[in-house]
């Protein structure tokens, strides 16, 4: 097929011309499944995309071109992506619109309401990071995910918890500063686990999802009303102490990833940690660096890293999730 020598600006929506018409696609299984990875994963950018599903790099940035394009528009491309200063030179972030989500709904997939952005930094820093644990898990055979939706059928799970709509959130009360204080921690993504089977020797780890932090809010907060990294420390291990994991999901044990954009916020979290818990630090914390959109570092190349790699730890050693 000849396009039309045109080169049209990535971050309009204007067609792609073949001989004057506008090019429109004929929809593929492979389309299929670039939409059911943006159903897991709200924003990807191409990389990942191809990380996922294969074949040759330049022919996949054409067909997420087109299928982004007008009269197509089964994917978007979020303009906030624009807001970085590398924005021309990095590859394009990727959302399903609305027509993908029709597709996926008249198959009787899963699919993605129509939502407003929040956090658009945010939302794609978690994408990123559950998307690198997945493709962590396709790179060594011996680990395999644990999904919600397959929490939510494991009869472990208390029936009060796979009934209710606000499943994810867990409800806890602990007394910090002399108060007591009672919240709903909502981790970022949903809850996940690993089954690892080395030898003859199966384990199994579960999480409430992610905790990613873009910075945006304080370490420490002498508000303790206010949302900060200390009160969730607090939320998370009274959490633990209450064996609440157990009660409300059927974990039978607990780690909670947090998740910043460079090595020294992550240290001051530790030291946090290690100060709110009289120097002993804790097992169930795992810290990790992953630079977001618009940090100075770079974000990296898609891999299992998030898996593979040690996660740093407060008073412990570093703990590998996949050994």
């Amino acid at each position: 097929m000849q396009v039309a020598s045109k080169r049209n600006s990535r971050w309009t929506r204007e067609p792609v011309t073949d001989d004057g018409q506008p090019v429109v696609v004929h929809l593929t299984e492979r389309d299929i499944e670039i939409f059911k990875l943006l159903t897991r994963y709200r924003y990807l950018p191409s990389d990942y995309i191809h990380a996922f599903v294969g074949g040759g790099v330049s022919a996949l940035s054409r067909r997420l071109n087109f299928l982004s394009r007008k009269p197509n528009l089964y994917l978007a491309r979020p303009h906030q992506q624009r807001e970085s200063a590398d924005a021309n030179y990095r590859p394009l972030i990727y959302e399903l619109d609305e027509r993908g989500s029709r597709v996926l709904k008249e198959r009787g997939l899963s699919f993605l309401p129509k939502r407003h952005h929040r956090n658009f930094a945010h939302e794609l820093m978690v994408s990123q990071i559950m998307a690198s644990i997945e493709l962590g898990t396709r790179e060594r055979k011996h680990v395999r995910l644990i999904t919600w939706s397959e929490i939510l059928a494991n009869p472990s799970t208390p029936e009060a918890t796979r009934q209710s709509p606000t499943a994810t959130s867990i409800p806890v009360a602990f007394s910090a500063n002399g108060e007591r204080h009672a919240m709903n921690i909502n981790a970022d993504g949903q809850p996940f686990g690993f089954q690892r089977t080395i030898g003859t020797q199966t384990t199994y780890l579960f999480f409430p999802g992610i905790e990613a932090d873009c910075g945006t809010e304080p370490v420490e907060a002498s508000d303790f009303e206010r949302s900060s990294i200390s009160k969730k420390f607090a939320a998370y291990i009274a959490i633990a102490e209450q064996h609440i994991y157990r009660s409300h999901f059927g974990f039978p044990n607990f780690f909670v990833p947090f998740v910043t954009t460079n090595k020294v916020r992550m240290e001051s979290m530790m030291k946090l940690l290690s100060r709110m818990t009289d120097g002993r630090g804790s097992k169930m914390f795992l810290f990790k660096v992953f630079p977001a959109i618009g940090s100075a570092e770079r974000s990296p190349k898609p891999s299992g890293h998030m898996l593979s790699d040690p996660w740093s730890r407060a008073g412990f050693e570093p703990f590998a999730l996949s050994e």
